[in-house]
């Protein structure tokens, strides 16, 4: 099963990361809300539109625990790429995460996966203390480090982050503003800029239409 070739496109730029599909659920002042991003060259079995989906992966968690993006399956999921270290964009992005896991505190169906971009010094130790600073709920707000090549691969080629190109090598290096919504079928929904308020009352509102769709 081959990708669209949208991706290439990705890549070099933000803009076209909102080519997705025509499938929306909401056109507002003609701008596409909730399509279903990355529709796939071939077709389901049925003849039904297939489209890319957040691959499977196995990671660690700040509690030092085993994490598998397969287990996000039939959540409705907010994901970042951050690192600890970060002094600028970082915290104001995680800070607007807070905010998000308070409007939806305690619902299960809602999962926020923050991801380092710097796992040689982002420890399981290192997200567990930063993810205390932010309140964050650890049952419903997991903070992520592992292998920096999956990493890497996952921003890149899973969730098409508008990064350069790369390797996942010592010397590469991705840093991203953007929030990306996933739906109950792990298919991506929307981007958002995550240091823009206005921006993440957008996202709020979206949360709610896919939460209210199972």
């Amino acid at each position: 099963m081959r990708y669209s070739t949208l991706f290439y496109v990705v890549v070099f730029g933000f803009g076209a990361c909102h080519t997705a599909s025509n499938d929306a659920e909401n056109v507002v002042h003609g701008v596409e809300r909730l399509a279903i991003y990355y529709p796939l060259d071939s077709l389901g079995t049925n003849g039904e539109k297939l489209y890319h989906t957040i691959p499977e992966v196995e990671l660690t968690s700040q509690n030092n625990l085993s994490f598998k993006t397969a287990s996000l399956k039939g959540k409705i999921v907010l994901t970042d790429f951050f690192f600890t270290s970060c002094n600028g964009t970082c915290p104001r992005m995680t800070n607007q995460l807070a905010r998000v896991q308070n409007a939806f505190a305690q619902n299960e169906k809602f999962k926020i996966v923050s991801y380092t971009v710097d796992p040689v010094r982002d420890s399981s130790a290192s997200l567990n203390n930063y993810a205390k600073q932010f309140n964050a709920d650890e049952s419903q707000w997991t903070f992520v480090t592992g292998s920096k090549k999956i990493l890497y691969d996952l921003a890149r080629y899973g969730y098409f982050l508008p990064v350069e190109p790369g390797s996942g090598d010592s010397e590469d290096f991705i840093h991203s503003d953007q929030f990306i919504l996933v739906d109950y079928n792990s298919h991506i929904r929307g981007y958002y800029n995550g240091t823009d308020s206005t921006a993440v009352d957008s996202l709020i509102s979206d949360i709610k239409t896919l939460l209210k769709q199972n």
